[in-house]
């Protein structure tokens, strides 16, 4: 086989691949479905409407956000959490984000996709912060 259809094969194969569900996003649709509409799908409709292909981008790194905060989380930086939740919660939601905060009893994943924001933009701002506590 020669090289230009190799190469046409893989950017064929990229582009399908790309539109698909990841495996977080997989698992809150799956496990917490009127969650999952709710919020992480609503949200990636809003910003991207038609374009499915960037909805679908859009969820799979919300959904892939949230898991990597549940790793990272330390209770140690909780003010930093509900900092980043609060600064980067969508329109509208404070209150309702700030509410569900108040009602955890821990950091997972049943708790946080309840929550009302741009997650890539939490964990950026939360691992800032943290990062930027312990430097002094």
């Amino acid at each position: 086989m020669n090289k230009i259809a190799i190469t046409a094969i893989l950017i064929l194969c990229s582009v399908f691949t790309q539109a698909q569900l990841g495996t977080s996003a997989k698992y809150f649709k799956q496990n917490y479905p009127t969650e999952y509409e709710s919020t992480i799908k609503r949200h990636a409709l809003q910003e991207w409407g038609e374009d499915y292909t960037m909805v679908v981008y859009e969820i799979n790194k919300q959904a892939d956000a949230i898991v990597d905060i549940c790793t990272q989380f330390e209770s140690k930086h909780t003010r930093q959490l509900v900092g980043a939740i609060r600064e980067w919660s969508i329109d509208g939601y404070v209150t309702h984000n700030l509410e569900q905060v108040k009602a955890m009893k821990v950091v997972d994943r049943k708790t946080l996709i309840k929550i009302y924001c741009d997650w890539s933009m939490v964990k950026y701002e939360y691992s800032k912060q943290v990062k930027a506590k312990g430097s002094f």
